[in-house]
């Protein structure tokens, strides 16, 4: 009778989702979500082959596996931009640090060692995972290709929990080992895999629409003819939604926004939103969603060291020489020499720039 090893299943899926997410590299997607899915996708392969068909050297595992909570980490927050310009070098460090203790320990015999460092990166990654899904606003950098797939809260949960699953599994495996001789090892570790793939179908093929849904139309009642006052109060009132819904849910991120989809986010006609940007702002809708995306790229620049191409993307725009055009316009400079003056030793100018930008949004 054939034995197929239940992680393969999973990885399988994986290799699917390496595809999928592989479109994406350059395009808002940073490269360290694909070197993490394939770090998961190669783990279930030697899962698969080290408890199902047959034994192998178990350094590359245990290596692989103290690795992913980081890089696990590291993904999230890229995706979230709540990265700083060091955190990669410090996480990659880390890693490395890792990698470095756990081999020794394995090769020195020392086998509690490297069971507890390995229990302790999944705990600590997991559990920071779920309290900041838990306790911080959090939003996907770029809209695609997550955006449509997991809310970015349930993202960090759902990663949070695997993590300290994973960390479970490996308290009982390791257990079985020094007292049962390894008897249920092998269905620990591929019911779990079978778990960690059920979920990942269920996360991937189940859409998630931020959107809000159409508002009931409602029968035509006559009027009378407001005034001026009134036409200022309501565009006021107008653009005080948009603003909220730009500042909170970053609508400006999606790259295909379009007159008619702000009209149905916040509810109100296309035509009396046109009138309130145009009358308050003094600019087409157009241009006043781009003021939007390039604060978030100044903020990007200063705080992050994503490259100005990735930006693009995750901001919303979808050509660099829009993006290019309207960072001129809005800062009065190119997206390198803003970056350059933020990281310079003398942060008066881009202090003022900053303002630049705020006075873009507040213009009248």
């Amino acid at each position: 009778m054939l034995f197929f090893p239940l992680p393969f299943l999973t990885a399988f899926f994986l290799i699917f989702v390496i595809i999928q997410l592989a479109r994406y590299i350059g395009r808002g997607l940073d490269w360290v979500v694909l070197l993490t899915v394939t770090g998961f996708a190669l783990q279930s392969v030697l899962l698969g082959v080290s408890w199902g068909l047959q034994d192998m050297p178990k350094l590359p595992l245990i290596s692989l596996a103290i690795a992913l909570p980081p890089l696990t980490w590291l993904s999230l927050n890229e995706l979230a931009g709540r990265t700083g310009r060091y955190s990669r070098v410090a996480i990659f460090g880390g890693i490395a640090a890792l990698i470095g203790t756990t081999s020794a320990a394995f090769l020195l015999g020392n086998d509690d060692i490297v069971d507890a460092l390995s229990i302790m990166a999944y705990l600590l990654f997991g559990g920071h995972l779920i309290w900041s899904g838990m306790n911080l606003d959090l939003d996907w950098m770029a809209s695609r290709p997550l955006q449509s797939l997991i809310p970015t809260q349930r993202a960090y949960m759902v990663a949070g929990t695997i993590l300290l699953i994973s960390a479970g599994v490996d308290v009982m495996v390791a257990l079985d080992i020094r007292l049962n001789d390894s008897q249920i090892s092998p269905a620990l570790v591929g019911y779990s895999n079978l778990t960690f793939l059920l979920a990942l179908i269920v996360v991937f093929f189940t859409r998630h629409d931020g959107t809000a849904a159409p508002p009931r139309p409602q029968p035509a009642t006559p009027q009378a003819q407001p005034n001026s006052a009134e036409d200022e109060t309501s565009a006021e009132s107008i653009l005080a939604k948009l603003d909220q819904e730009m500042e909170t849910n970053h609508l400006y991120r999606n790259e295909s926004l379009s007159l008619n989809e702000i009209a149905r986010k916040i509810r109100v006609p296309a035509r009396q939103v046109s009138s309130a940007v145009n009358t308050l702002r003094a600019m087409n809708v157009p241009k006043y969603v781009n003021t939007f995306r390039i604060r978030d790229a100044c903020r990007i620049l200063e705080e992050t060291d994503m490259p100005v191409t990735e930006v693009i993307f995750a901001v919303g725009f979808t050509t660099k020489s829009n993006f290019n055009r309207e960072f001129q316009r809005v800062t009065g400079l190119n997206p390198s020499e803003w970056r350059s003056r933020a990281c310079s030793a003398s942060e008066s100018r881009p202090h003022v720039d900053s303002v630049r930008v705020r006075e873009q949004m507040s213009e009248t």
